[in-house]
């Protein structure tokens, strides 16, 4: 109850104590032919995956979920997140970045299992993210369970590559309470265009992960 209260403050004080100064808002969805985060697969099927953002300054509140399309029994999530970042003065572009990230994950008809509702769960990350010219570097801790994310990616025309490295403090996590690569993948994305004001993007991304020797052919589309 403690925690539930104390993270739930963090999240409803920075996000709406300044409610009258967002400067924009934005939303949208991405349908995936399947779920696959950090070399891991989670649900089944295709998931379609909204989101919305409100930027207010240099920060950006937001909610982001995925919703499996067949009912397989699991792969549903909802997150919520509060970033801020800092920018180049004078191309206004994102060079670092830092994340809190609640993860939760509700049943089928939006409910939760007693102690793991919004706020009481597990799983909170601590990221950054610095981004170098045509590289990016992204390290995540989960506070609680203490497993850390690495992932270093750069991108060479329209083909970006990944390598995500997991360590397992306590909890089996990435690596089965180890450490190891655990995400290696090519992605590529473009747009289809329709007409003069109309174009749809789309991805695809080959993903292996050699902990689990299990590869992932992904394709999704933006709206």
């Amino acid at each position: 109850p403690h925690k539930f209260f104390f993270w739930s403050k963090v999240f409803i004080i920075i996000f709406f104590i300044n409610i009258k100064t967002i400067k924009s808002q934005d939303f949208g969805s991405d349908i995936m032919s399947s779920y696959v985060w950090r070399g891991t697969q989670f649900g089944g099927g295709a998931h379609i995956q909204p989101w919305m953002e409100l930027n207010f300054g240099s920060f950006t509140g937001g909610f982001w979920g995925s919703f499996p399309t067949t009912n397989n029994g699991g792969g549903n999530e909802l997150d919520l997140y509060l970033s801020y970042s800092f920018k180049n003065y004078e191309t206004k572009e994102k060079f670092l970045e830092f994340t809190l990230t609640n993860y939760s994950f509700p049943l089928e008809n939006g409910t939760y299992k007693p102690g793991e509702g919004l706020f009481e769960t597990n799983y909170f990350e601590v990221s950054g993210l610095v981004k170098l010219g045509p590289a990016n570097l992204m390290l995540g801790y989960f506070t609680k369970i203490k497993s850390l994310y690495i992932e270093t990616s750069f991108s060479t025309g329209p083909i970006e590559f990944g390598f995500g490295y997991g360590y397992d403090s306590k909890t089996p996590f990435y690596v089965n309470g180890e450490s190891g690569l655990c995400s290696l993948s090519v992605n590529g994305s473009k747009e289809i265009k329709f007409t003069d004001d109309f174009s749809l993007p789309v991805s695809s991304s080959f993903v292996y992960n050699p902990q689990s020797e299990a590869a992932f052919l992904v394709f999704g589309m933006s709206f």
